[in-house]
């Protein structure tokens, strides 16, 4: 295995990645924590041919691809999870791919992180379906859920998005609502969201415009309120109209 958890022969816990020397002896969520940074900071360093990575979630609603773009802890992976839950598949819950070359966003397969609160927004089929799952992993606060564990074909084939929901930052209060946006606006909102762009100014200039021109047909949608589950109705329902 290039990434590993390790007991050791005192109980604690060490990690291992290629690319750091190992962590530990730590406790378990120390461990895990260390290795699922060092996996995401070796994803956006090595992006591959002709790619680079966004800070957005996207999920597919029949033949529209909806991306949702918001900061740490706006609701991202909980949209992300209640739509999975739902049968409707996803790219990702927090890093896309995107092709400048091909103008579509592509799917990062990587664990879905959410908070204690979200399971009870789940229906308890899919609960016990997350807690079986040998892709589960619980923290202190925090559930690493494979996103099989909520939607067997999870994966949404590569695409150009319809619409974009901009998300509000932390604390969200109200009840659920979605509110026409300029589009324009919402585009350069992606753009300042793109991660780990080598190559200087002018390689990531040439990925921005790209990402406009992406996205320059979407539709733009600011969410606002404290009800996940029915601003994630909203959003389906926006999308099949």
């Amino acid at each position: 295995m290039r990434y590993a958890l390790r007991r050791t022969p005192a109980g604690d816990w060490t990690a291992e990645s290629p690319t750091r020397p190992p962590f530990g002896p730590a406790d378990l969520p120390d461990a895990w924590a260390f290795l699922e940074w060092r996996v995401i900071e070796d994803v956006l360093a090595d992006p591959g041919p002709d790619a680079v990575y966004v800070h957005a979630a996207a999920a597919r609603v029949g033949e529209r691809l909806v991306l949702l773009v918001g900061g740490s802890g706006s609701g991202k992976s909980t949209l992300t999870a209640l739509l999975l839950a739902m049968g409707y598949p996803a790219l990702g819950d927090d890093v896309l791919r995107f092709a400048p070359s091909l103008r579509v966003f592509e799917a990062v397969g990587r664990s879905l992180k959410l908070d204690d609160n979200t399971l009870p927004m789940l229906g308890l089929q899919v609960v016990d379906r997350i807690l079986s799952s040998s892709g589960t992993f619980l923290a202190p606060g925090s559930l690493y859920v494979s996103p099989e564990a909520l939607c067997e074909r999870w994966e949404s084939p590569p695409g150009r998005p319809w619409g974009m929901v901009i998300l509000e930052d932390a604390p969200h209060a109200g009840p659920a609502g979605l509110d026409s946006r300029s589009a324009a606006e919402s585009a350069v909102r992606v753009v300042q969201s793109l991660l780990g762009v080598a190559g200087g100014p002018e390689t990531r200039a040439v990925t921005g415009v790209a990402l406009l021109e992406c996205l320059q047909h979407a539709v733009a949608f600011q969410a606002r309120g404290a009800d996940p589950a029915g601003l994630a109705n909203l959003i389906i329902e926006a999308a099949r109209h």
